[in-house]
């Protein structure tokens, strides 16, 4: 059924243009398939529809009837296309982006700023979530992830890497015995992150490895609660060291281990594969991924 409908929109079209040639042209086919369209439209109706030789066609009785049902496709195809289009035009500047909540106070906010002021006919949808959403499920056009990424049909570019720290405020460790190694925090309290494991994994400059796991006394769901939790001494937390940097400077908040750290975390962004290099979120990629040139926040 499809294919009769391609086919009296051809027929439709060499009417129109008064020869095969001209048809196949105004619809983008070669003047051999369009001539291989019609006479499949023949076939399927059993009917001549057009008397034709090397120089002029002629319309047949069965033609001419047929030919006001093919002007309706074509009429149809042709008002709905355009109407596309212009739908498409009217929403190429719209984009929603999702992004993990702990870009809020970040430098990463700032240079999303930065695109919105450089594009203000851009309509931006922005989801600030650490929950990992449905890129296809929600329709979102980029996001912007933390962390390793499963295998997907998704498309991904590495951004930068996010550099974090274990902290405590004093007041807190101060109820503690000195520590020295990454197994003394086993026993201590954690925040932990419902999106992640209860592990981690410390490296001394001296290139030993340690690993620790440990069992947290409260869960959250977004890495800036855990670390206001961590200031509120609840207990230990390992944010990005841009969230603690003002704090350990006051001596709010103290790092623990300095000797020791935790590997970055890899910030991708990734979209779906079939998004034009041409459209707005490519652009928005671009300029993220230029805008960190140590390609660390």
């Amino acid at each position: 059924m499809i294919d009769d409908i391609r086919y009296l929109i051809v027929f439709a079209k060499i009417v129109e243009a008064g020869s095969i040639s001209g048809g196949a042209e105004a619809l983008g086919l070669t003047t051999a398939t369009a001539s291989t369209h019609l006479s499949k439209l023949e076939r399927n109706l059993g009917s001549a529809l057009l008397y034709r030789n090397t120089r002029k066609l002629s319309l047949t009785h069965d033609g001419a009837s047929l030919l006001e049902t093919a002007n309706s496709m074509l009429e149809l195809y042709e008002k709905g296309f355009i109407e596309f289009k212009q739908r498409s035009i009217s929403t190429t500047n719209k984009l929603h982006i999702s992004l993990p909540a702990v870009f809020i106070n970040s430098e990463f906010t700032r240079h999303l700023a930065d695109f919105i002021k450089e594009y203000p006919d851009v309509c931006l949808n922005i989801s600030y979530s650490d929950t990992r959403k449905d890129i296809i499920a929600d329709s979102i056009d980029v996001a912007f992830r933390i962390g390793e990424l499963p295998d997907s049909s998704l498309k991904a570019r590495h951004l930068f890497v996010l550099p974090r720290r274990v902290v405590a405020s004093k007041k807190f460790l101060s109820n503690y015995p000195p520590v020295n190694h990454p197994d003394d925090l086993e026993k201590m309290p954690w925040i932990g992150l419902s999106m992640r494991q209860d592990n981690r994994e410390f490296r001394h400059k001296n290139g030993e490895v340690a690993l620790i796991k440990y069992t947290p006394t409260v869960y959250v769901d977004n890495v800036e609660a855990a670390y206001t939790l961590a200031k509120q001494q609840v207990g230990l937390a390992a944010p990005p060291c841009y969230l603690g940097k003002e704090d350990i400077t006051r001596e709010e908040m103290q790092e623990v281990l300095p000797d020791w750290s935790l590997e970055p975390l890899k910030v991708y962004a990734i979209w779906p594969s079939n998004i034009s290099t041409s459209s707005i979120a490519y652009t928005l990629i671009n300029k993220i991924h230029h805008s960190f040139e140590s390609h660390k926040l």
